[in-house]
């Protein structure tokens, strides 16, 4: 009696709710960034080599009220700075493919606040001068938030971060496996919002 009790009650808090309009739009929006990594953890990219600074591309296609679905692709360069882990190779190349979900909060006039969580591909090309080392392929995870100053309806100026941690597919000894298998970076973005 009392679980029939609760389930009544239950659907009652929802068929007296007030009605939320949905406000669904195609938004077109991209945001181009300069990116600042910074590597951390005991692993390849942290040890094994000297981030440079890298770019990244950000499209937003769907604004459901204050929710954006977008997607975007990061690229930064590595050079190898310990061979003794890194091996013969000179540097790599990490490309990052993602889908995201963006929350736009504004704080005033201007500016606004936009936390964001993504999920997508990263693929980490290993080289020296002509010659190809191969790659590792993984699964990026991201966290991160920007923060806008709108210039006009047009475009704004931005600065974000973003944790994004992959845990890449490798075949190697057991005892590489924990060095080689994952990647722990803060990303510093500076750049352009076009609306």
């Amino acid at each position: 009696m009392n679980k029939i009790f609760l389930i009544i009650l239950f659907c009652t808090q929802f068929s007296f709710g007030q009605e939320k309009k949905i406000n669904l739009k195609f938004h077109f929006e991209s945001r181009l960034s300069t990116i600042i990594p910074i590597n951390l953890g005991n692993n390849y990219l942290s040890k094994s080599n000297d981030a440079n600074a890298g770019g990244a591309i950000h499209f937003n296609f769907v604004k459901i009220n204050n929710f954006k679905l977008g997607g975007g692709y990061d690229y930064i360069s590595y050079s190898i700075s310990d061979v003794s882990t890194g091996g013969n190779i000179k540097w790599s190349r990490y490309n990052l493919i993602y889908a995201s979900l963006a929350y736009e909060i504004p704080i005033i006039k201007k500016v606004n606040f936009e936390p964001y969580i993504g999920i997508g591909s990263s693929k980490l090309n290993l080289e020296s001068d002509n010659q190809s080392f191969g790659h590792q392929t993984g699964t990026n995870f991201r966290i991160g938030i920007n923060l806008d100053y709108e210039l006009n309806n047009y475009f704004a100026f931005f600065i974000g971060t973003a944790f994004v941690k992959t845990k890449f597919d490798v075949n190697t000894s057991p005892e590489f496996v924990s060095f080689y298998d994952n990647s722990s970076l803060v990303q510093i973005n500076i750049g352009i919002k076009f609306n």
